[in-house]
């Protein structure tokens, strides 16, 4: 995290005790996971932020997300760095993807359809 932190335009914020201010400010999130099950956190609490995302294939398995309609996914490092720079610089690109995730995490995620869920399984 030091030599991180040593790189210009890179700042470790550390333990930030309200996320919502910092989320509130990026402009889009990277998740390039290698591993993982079920639904990934980081990923829906940047898409419920409006912040579009850059992810791996494994980032997005089991959440309803489609590359290039809800987020970005690339596996390889330099095909990653691609998508990254692409979203960030596109502005069209920026809105559709940040309304999208939104609308996914509305969909899948949100207490409505929490509660649509627990109604359908249970009555």
């Amino acid at each position: 995290m030091l030599a991180l932190s040593a790189l210009e335009g890179v700042t470790v914020h550390g333990h930030v005790p309200d996320l919502a201010p910092a989320m509130d400010s990026m402009r889009l999130a990277v998740a390039p996971l290698r591993y993982g099950a079920g639904v990934k956190g980081k990923v829906n609490l940047s898409m419920a932020h409006g912040q579009p995302v850059v992810a791996t294939a494994c980032a997005v398995e089991g959440m309803h997300l489609q590359d290039g309609v809800d987020v970005l996914v690339a596996d390889e490092a330099q095909a990653f760095a691609d998508a990254v720079v692409r979203l960030y610089e596109d502005e069209a690109l920026w809105s559709r993807l940040s309304a999208s995730g939104l609308d996914n995490v509305t969909r899948h995620f949100s207490l409505d359809a929490a509660r649509e869920t627990v109604r359908r399984v249970f009555f």
